[in-house]
């Protein structure tokens, strides 16, 4: 069980969930993750300790044997499953079966596909994966050029897939393929559900990967392939926009929310770590450039969770999300990247042994800002879905009070945003429209963060808050204030009244810094 105070974002319901995730992967996974992770190697006997946990079904409704999990429900289990083990390998296969590889039979699948599939993956006696990339589609992914031609005894297909989860393990696989001539399009593509069993399936080559090495990925190959016309999943010709659209906005958050997890794995090593090491006859964390790197992590930790828990209650209330999904994917990816090489550079030689699980983390991370989609396409997605200056001022407004310079901040990033929403260089230029997803993604964390200090949280004090959005708005700020200048040619007075509250704000950070350290220190 950890400290309530590490997660404060969960009820007490939610919170007795997490602790079961969390003991779960701690007790079964951990111990042989870095063995696994050395040797690159696929465990069948801790998928069955999965499926003994009930973690195998856990997006599948209850009449089929499975749990019927919200995706906020399948957000805190994948945050805690993180926590307990930072097995990112594991992580992914696991999220890969749950959500991309089992969720479209969900949404699109017939009575009786469903009946046939999902009671044996929901109790691991299969496992599922998606496949869509080809080696020449990839960000484009409509350009696929797998074919699926009708023939008298179901569907002939031929083509190949790429960076495929769970491609030499799984049994179960949706596949795309292109069902029409006309356009080169996502209109013509269609899903169908491919199992392994099947003559003409075939793994061409198992990939070795920067990490995620716990998790197997293939290039899979399809060579008339027989597969019965029953196995044709949802409308024929739409299958990339519906099951795209329904499971994508699920995956960026379901799979995001581990990195959260992951992050607070490493900053609970590290606060001990820094805490027990000594050096110049202290410890460690009482230099002020080890407590920066702790503080900061932290409040990454806490926006990411509530960016993230925020898109999966929208997704749970049936809201369409994706210009939320995609932005709380680009920022907990990102930031989880300066965490994790953070935390390598607080255990210095240590960090960078094999034996040290932050060195893991190190190599998983990628993959956060380049599968689902990369960082790129999310941006690109950001922009094109923002929905103009009469939707966002229903959705956020400016603050009323300027009370604090983090109020300022924010304030200017909202008056950006309004400057820019009719510029039509915004969607013309590529420069242009990705400092504006970053403008508009770390005003809609800074909101987040100033709604939340109205809120009750047991575990969590207003005062906390208040220091945290500060150090919060310093740090993303900071991070990102390259980007943002982009944006001088259209906005330079604001970005000079920015750069101004930014610096004002700077000369208190290292005493804030110093000060929530120290309140840190109760959850060791």
């Amino acid at each position: 069980m950890i400290h309530p105070k590490l997660n404060p974002y969960l009820n007490e319901e939610e919170r007795s969930f997490y602790n079961t995730v969390f003991q779960f992967s701690e007790d079964k996974v951990f111990p042989s993750a870095e063995e696994r992770d050395e040797k690159e190697i696929w465990s069948d006997d801790l998928w069955k300790e999965f499926s003994k946990a009930g973690l195998t079904g856990l997006t599948i409704p209850s009449e089929f044997g499975g749990e019927g999990a919200s995706c906020l429900q399948c957000s805190i289990a994948t945050d805690a499953f993180a926590s307990g083990s930072l097995d990112g390998g594991m992580g992914l296969s696991w999220v890969a079966h749950l959500v991309i590889g089992t969720m479209p039979i969900i949404f699109q699948g017939t009575n009786e596909q469903k009946s046939k599939y999902l009671p044996k993956l929901a109790s691991g006696e299969w496992m599922a994966g998606f496949a869509l990339t080809e080696p020449a589609s990839g960000s484009d992914a409509a350009s696929l050029l797998t074919k699926a031609e009708e023939v008298e005894d179901g569907w002939k297909l031929n083509g190949t897939k790429m960076y495929i989860t769970n491609g030499p393990v799984g049994q179960v696989f949706v596949v795309m393929a292109r069902t029409s001539e006309k356009g080169r399009g996502p209109m013509g593509i269609s899903a169908f559900i491919v199992e392994s069993h099947t003559p003409g399936f075939k793994v061409s080559k198992v990939l070795k990967k920067l990490g995620h090495h716990t998790s197997m990925t293939a290039e899979l190959v399809f060579e008339d392939m027989i597969i019965p016309k029953e196995n044709l999943l949802g409308p024929i010709n739409t299958g990339f926009m519906r099951i795209g659209k329904e499971t994508l906005e699920w995956e960026r958050t379901v799979f995001v929310a581990g990195l959260a997890g992951a992050m607070e794995f490493c900053f609970r090593k590290g606060l001990r770590y820094a805490n027990e090491r000594i050096q110049f006859g202290k410890p460690i964390s009482s230099f002020y450039g080890m407590r920066d790197i702790l503080v900061r992590n932290w409040v990454y930790i806490q926006a990411a969770r509530r960016l993230i828990y925020w898109v999966a209650e929208r997704k749970d209330r049936g809201v369409a999300s994706p210009l939320e999904s995609s932005l709380g994917k680009l920022i907990s990816s990102e930031i989880a990247e300066d965490v994790a090489k953070d935390s390598v550079q607080l255990f210095g030689g240590y960090g960078y042994m094999k034996e040290y699980s932050v060195e893991r983390f190190y190599r998983d991370v990628k993959l956060g800002t380049i599968g689902g989609g990369t960082s790129e396409i999310q941006r690109s997605i950001i922009s094109s879905l923002y929905p103009g200056k009469e939707k966002f001022l229903k959705d956020f407004s400016k603050l009323e009070l300027e009370s604090t310079l983090t109020d300022k901040i924010q304030n200017v990033l909202f008056e950006i945003i309004l400057s820019m929403d009719s510029e039509p260089n915004r969607k013309k230029q590529q420069s242009v429209e990705f400092a504006f997803a970053d403008v508009l993604s770390i005003f809609v964390i800074l909101s987040l963060s100033e709604i939340d200090t109205h809120k009750s949280t047991e575990y969590y004090s207003r005062d906390e808050k208040l220091m945290d959005r500060k150090l919060l708005s310093y740090y993303l700020v900071g991070k990102y204030l390259m980007s943002f200048t982009r944006l001088s040619h259209y906005v330079p007075e604001k970005l000079i009244q920015l750069w101004d509250f930014y610096s004002q704000l700077g000369k208190s950070i290292e005493e804030s810094v110093h000060e929530r350290f120290h309140s840190l220190q109760e959850l060791l």
